[in-house]
């Protein structure tokens, strides 16, 4: 799957921000495992949002490029 070294290192850069936006959570969990403080998924929802327009845009150059063949 990660043949090349440019997809290695797209794949670290992006477990790498990953877990930089969770150590950045403002949570914390107890002794007993009880879990508190708040989770902002506003960045994450504006991120997979952004990833999904920009493949449904790719999707879509394909789509024009075959029909113009």
């Amino acid at each position: 799957m990660f043949k090349t070294a440019k997809t290695k290192f797209l794949a670290l850069g992006a477990a790498v921000l990953g877990s930089a936006s969770l150590a950045n959570a403002a949570i914390s969990v107890a002794e007993d495992g009880k879990v508190s403080g708040s989770l902002d998924l506003a960045p994450f929802m504006t991120g997979a949002g952004a990833v999904v327009i920009a493949l449904g845009a790719m999707w879509a150059m394909k789509k024009v490029i075959s029909l113009l063949r």
